[in-house]
Order: structure tokens, then sequence, then C-alpha cells
């Protein structure tokens, strides 16, 4: 009678080996590659939440002290309102890819009379900021209040290896004066 062996196999050939690590190679570098693009979109999405919001600050902040100003003259990229509440001058203006302010005193005729620098409102280094002020003065002689319409325009710049499209946000705003203490003949 013939006993018959078993032939047991004892681990892996090198083949098998070398078909499963590159299997294994393949899937981590998918799952590496789809974090990678999840950190950019959200760190692209957070830098871009963040100046929406401090836009949206600075906006309510100049349309509040348009509101209580007595003086608004300027244009452009650059407007100047002297606050009747505080007594205090303000320069907005904006600067490469930033919006920015500077504060005076009521005895400021315009933006060039503020001694101080300007300081950072809103701005961040991967989104280039830009926009404008359309202002229409006062004109006591016959009774206008002086109104201003801010724009902000946000454009989130697309590095071309990120494969991601360019996002603009566009924040507009109006305001008029409201003249406090101002009898309209």
């Amino acid at each position: 009678m013939r006993i018959k062996k078993l032939k047991i196999k004892q681990g892996f050939t090198i083949i098998e080996l070398a078909i499963s690590s590159a299997i294994l190679a393949v899937i981590f570098g998918g799952i590496t590659i789809f974090g990678i693009q999840i950190i950019k979109t959200y760190q692209r999405t957070q830098a871009l939440k963040n100046t929406i919001e401090n836009a949206s600050y600075a906006i309510e902040n100049l349309n509040k002290t348009i509101r209580t100003s007595h003086t608004i003259d300027g244009g452009g990229s650059e407007i100047f309102v002297i606050d009747n509440n505080t007594s205090r001058s303000y320069c907005y203006a904006f600067n490469g890819n930033k919006l920015e302010i500077k504060v005076g005193t009521d005895s400021d005729s315009d933006c060039s009379d503020i001694g101080a620098s300007f300081a950072e409102i809103v701005g961040d280094n991967s989104i280039d900021v830009s926009g404008s002020f359309s202002v229409k003065e006062t004109d006591r002689s016959v009774g206008e209040r002086g109104f201003v319409r801010t724009n902000i325009e946000l454009r989130y710049v697309a590095d071309a290896l990120d494969n991601f499209e360019d996002d603009v946000v566009v924040i507009q705003s109006s305001v008029s004066l409201r003249d406090y203490g101002y009898n309209v003949p």
C-alpha cells in the first residue's frame, strides 16, 4: 500500500508578491492623490470663505460710516469720508489686491491729508481683491444727499496643476448719507 504525500504550499511566490505589491501601490497612490485633492479643496474653500466674511464685514463697517458721515469724496479705487459719530476721517482704498483703510481726524480734507498708513482690511495671498467705489457727492445747495455704491470682487485664481476653475465672488452694496443735523431747505 502506497501512502500519498500531500503537497502543502509553504508561502507565496515572488511573482505573487510582486503583483499584489503593485496592486496595493496603485490603490494607495489613488487614495493619496484623492486625499491631497480633498485637502487642497478644503484650503481653497476656507480661504475664499474667510475673505468673503472679511469683505462683508468691511462693507458693513463702510456703510455704517457712510450713513453717519457728512462728507464723502472720491470714487474709483478710493473713497474719503468724515464720520459725524466718531469725528474721524476714513480713507478706503483698493491697493495691490487688498482693500485697505487709514484713519485720521475730521480736519482732514482728503485721503492724502491723513498721516496714518494704510492697514489691510481684506486680503489673502491666494485671492485677488479688487473693486470700486461709485460716489455721488452731497450737493447741499439743492438738498441732495451723498450716495455710494461699493463693489468688491474676490477672485481665486486657480493653479494650473490643481485642476480647479477660477472662482469669482462679487459683493455689492449701496448706501446714502443720512446727513444728521442737516436740514434740507
